[in-house]
């Protein structure tokens, strides 16, 4: 540790200690992963004060592996260029995959973690939606041991979670379904290094590609926080699957947002790029299981 009178830098060896330190220092305490979102958020005043505490050091954050049947654990530290180049994770959860090779630059894909994404709460962060449609759980330890929490139930608001004081986020996990097809996209103003405007991600299966048996649809930067489209998957499941279906499905889908206007796009563009996105992947899906079916 090195420290002055106004701030600090420490590396807990254990989640214990990262905790103790959390309600040693409720105010001034800041956990950094990557600190690709921390550090450029501090100005230089604000950084005098901060005690910062690094996750770097807790294995029990690190890694991607097996976790009981059909699942897969995602420790909290795990990079973005980690989850994009996977093998694992590429097999069973493509648009997690697919969305991580989206964020940013190289370099910061390769410093940022999906746990920093999701801990910061942006409405816009990229890996929340694949969460969400995969259904994942978030492993959260605290003084009084270890729950798990539906990744919906996670976000409180713009910016804001639902981890008390002295709980840090230790990973995710996520159950896949066999014969099931997802994919994830994102509208920005540039191809690369963009926040988005709108994104959304679609997993569903399907029998002989057209009979929805299951679908999740998940949404982020069109609400207040990442959301599923809980009306517009109904629209959808356990019913043969028709392009009229999909567009009422899309419609529907953009109904249950609450976009706001900003610099990048306004809410009513955003409103009907979620309605494009939505009816995109879900005929992408459709067409793509169809195929399938035909060559088996």
């Amino acid at each position: 540790m090195s420290s002055s009178s106004k701030s600090a830098y420490f590396q807990p060896r254990t989640l214990k200690e990262a905790s103790d330190l959390l309600i040693a220092h409720p105010r001034s305490a800041k956990l950094v992963a990557g600190g690709t979102d921390l550090v450029p958020a501090l100005s230089r005043d604000h950084a005098r004060r901060v005690k910062v505490i690094s996750l770097k050091k807790l294995e029990e954050l690190k890694g991607i592996r097996q976790h009981g049947k059909n699942e897969v654990f995602i420790g909290a530290m795990t990079t973005h260029s980690e989850l994009a180049e996977s093998p694992l994770i590429n097999k069973y959860f493509p648009a997690l995959s697919k969305a991580s090779s989206l964020v940013g630059s190289p370099s910061i894909r390769n410093l940022g973690t999906i746990g920093g994404n999701i801990a910061n709460a942006s409405p816009s962060a990229d890996t929340a939606p694949p969460l969400l449609a995969y259904g994942a759980k978030a492993i959260i330890r605290g003084q009084a041991g270890e729950k798990q929490v539906r990744i919906e139930h996670f976000f409180t608001g713009p910016s804001a979670h639902i981890l008390a004081k002295g709980e840090i986020l230790r990973g995710f996990v996520l159950t896949y379904q066999e014969e099931s097809f997802s994919d994830y996209e994102k509208l920005g103003i540039r191809k690369a290094m963009e926040i988005a405007i709108a994104s959304a991600c679609v997993s569903i299966g399907l029998r002989d590609g057209i009979y929805c048996q299951h679908i999740r649809i998940a949404l982020g930067a069109v609400a207040p926080t990442p959301i599923r489209a809980v009306k517009a998957e109904k629209i959808v499941e356990g019913k043969t699957i028709t392009p009229d279906l999909i567009r009422k499905a899309a419609r529907v889908a953009m109904q249950e947002t609450r976009p706001i206007s900003d610099i990048r796009a306004s809410a009513d563009y955003r409103k009907k790029m979620v309605a494009s996105l939505v009816e995109r992947l879900v005929l992408h899906a459709s067409s793509t299981r169809a195929e399938s079916s035909l060559k088996g």
